[in-house]
């Protein structure tokens, strides 16, 4: 069933066995409720469910990346169109290098844990080099 949202609910209720005699009202209820959307095509053979959480945790890192290499873009144009003191250069370099690396290492780690999933379909671990 492709493009689709399903709610899923399931109560269950635990009666805790008190001793003879000795009733204590305690019950546990669990409540799960679970909403997948799917966004699979019929075609597709292997599908991974993630939570919103880590969906979410992928994006604000996708978006960070992005962010700084947007920076680093317009870092760039300044030197390039003299807008930047000759004496700044070094020190903005310096910042650029390490805002990048940083992101770069977040982002293979990130890729990492993503490749040990991937590795359980048929699509195998991406960006091997």
């Amino acid at each position: 069933m492709g493009k689709s949202i399903s709610t899923t609910s399931n109560t269950t209720t635990l009666a805790n066995q008190a001793p003879e005699g000795l009733d204590d009202g305690l019950s546990i209820v669990q409540i799960n409720q679970r909403k997948v959307i799917d966004l699979t095509s019929p075609n597709d053979t292997d599908v991974i469910i993630i939570s919103s959480h880590d969906l979410s945790n992928l994006a604000c890192d996708i978006n960070g990346a992005a962010t700084a290499l947007y920076d680093v873009g317009q870092l760039l144009a300044l030197i390039h169109y003299d807008k930047i003191e000759t004496h700044t250069v070094p020190a903005m370099a310096r910042l650029t290098h390490d805002a990048t690396d940083t992101w770069a290492s977040l982002l293979y780690e990130k890729l990492e844990r993503i490749n040990d999933t991937l590795a359980l379909t048929g699509y195998g671990k991406e960006g091997n080099q």
